[in-house]
């Protein structure tokens, strides 16, 4: 299984890098800014008891992907953010054969997701009023947990709970690249397995296989489109635009 934990220090020595070229800029802005994700996602190569299998669905959930920030940029190259985020993430997988819990049934494939909560921390460089890169990480909580089961393409069974222990906190760091009129696209990489691994043998297994959900361990990644829906630091620089060219 790949590991990107080690994409932690480059991130921060980016951000220290940065810190010492643009901390001289006098010029500080606070302001909030959020808006939506329309989320791409996957999972690195799923292992079942320690034998690798090929996963290459992807998951689209365009909804309800939603999230807030704080920022505070230290000059025109140069800012941090923090804030709150809600997110539809999961991932898609086709059950190999000899873990279906009926040999003779057609292709079982799982749609598994969780809502989750979290905290974001980050910096961004470059252009702050056009286009930018940022990296970060985030923390998340799951809330809400949702399993889908199709067989042979018929969904045969759904089943959805909230704070339930089959899935746990998740970790992960990003990377994204900021467009204006606030566009961005962002990578972000789960650090931490989705399913909890603590979730032994003599709890429930997998609707329609023979698995428990500690035996499937994997790191789920997404790719996204994030549109932001409110700006104050624009918004009070398109004001200050107008008013300029009304008194030319």
């Amino acid at each position: 299984m790949v590991k990107l934990r080690k994409l932690l220090l480059p991130l921060i020595g980016v951000a220290l890098l940065s810190f010492s070229s643009f901390g001289q800029e006098k010029k500080t802005d606070f302001y909030f800014s959020g808006g939506m994700e329309i989320i791409f996602s996957g999972m690195t190569a799923n292992n079942i008891n320690n034998q690798e299998y090929r996963n290459d669905v992807i998951r689209f959930a365009p909804v309800f992907n939603g999230q807030t920030y704080f920022n505070m940029d230290l000059g025109n190259h140069f800012g941090l953010f923090a804030g709150f985020s809600i997110k539809n993430l999961g991932f898609i997988f086709d059950v190999p054969d000899e873990y279906k819990a009926d040999a003779s049934s057609g292709t079982v494939r799982k749609k598994m997701r969780s809502y989750n909560v979290g905290v974001p921390v980050g910096f961004k460089v470059g252009n702050l009023n056009g286009f930018f890169l940022y990296g970060g990480y985030e923390i998340e909580q799951p809330i809400h947990y949702k399993e889908k089961t199709f067989v042979g393409g018929n969904k045969t069974n759904k089943f959805s709970m909230w704070f339930t222990d089959r899935v746990t906190t998740q970790q992960s760091v990003m990377l994204g690249v900021q467009f204006t009129e606030g566009l961005n696209l962002k990578f972000k990489y789960y650090l931490d397995p989705f399913f909890n691994e603590s979730w032994g043998s003599d709890k429930e297994n997998i609707h329609g296989t023979t698995l428990s959900y500690n035996q499937i361990t994997g790191n789920v990644f997404y790719f996204s489109l994030n549109c932001d829906i409110f700006d104050t630091k624009r918004k009070i620089n398109r004001i200050k635009k107008a008013k300029v060219s009304v008194d030319f």
